[in-house]
């Protein structure tokens, strides 16, 4: 009975069509667990906790804005993994499914664009207009206003883009059940 090399039980590993499936399916719901949780914590842990803990709205502002420029590479990199995936699955399903997945990631990608990179730097640039979180200059309670409806369509878009992501895993859970070989009861 011949021996198998370290080398060939790892080749053999990763040829198996059951790990072929089982690692990139992970590594898409990494991706979107990273995501979603990025914006569960922000949203519901560090922002509101920086506003009640910080003396002021400026510096509280300051910290979140930190906080926000690193979120975005961490959900950036979150997407790249979900694409990642997606690439390693393109043998899994039919096309119908693999083309709804990837409108699907398309789809959270342009909102997370929209959101992480276009509202967020126009919303910086608006500080300086505004000057004072705190105690807004007369020439700037306009430019407050309009932060303040940015920030909504913000806190929208990011919250559709976590919904996305969640049906994305939703999708090809239930796409994975249907395609299963599982046996049936007797």
């Amino acid at each position: 009975m011949e021996t198998k090399s370290v080398k060939q039980k790892v080749r053999d590993f990763f040829s198996h069509p059951e790990t072929q499936f089982i690692l990139p399916s992970a590594l898409l719901y990494m991706g979107i667990m990273i995501f979603v949780g990025s914006l569960v914590m922000f949203g519901f842990g560090v922002a509101p906790t920086l506003f009640k803990v910080l003396p002021t709205k400026d510096l509280a502002g300051m910290a979140n804005q930190a906080i926000l420029s690193r979120m975005v590479i961490l959900q950036g990199t979150a997407l790249l993994i979900m694409g990642f995936s997606l690439i390693l699955l393109r043998n899994w399903a039919g096309a119908s499914i693999r083309k709804s997945m990837w409108f699907t990631l398309g789809c959270i990608t342009i909102i997370y664009a929209v959101y992480g990179i276009f509202l967020q730097d126009v919303m910086l640039s608006m500080q300086n207009t505004i000057g004072s979180f705190d105690n807004p200059v007369e020439s700037g309670k306009k430019a407050l206003t309009q932060f303040r409806q940015l920030h909504k369509l913000y806190s929208f878009l990011s919250s559709l883009a976590s919904l996305l992501a969640i049906a994305l895993m939703i999708l090809h859970m239930y796409i994975n059940r249907l395609t299963s070989k599982s046996p049936t009861p007797a």
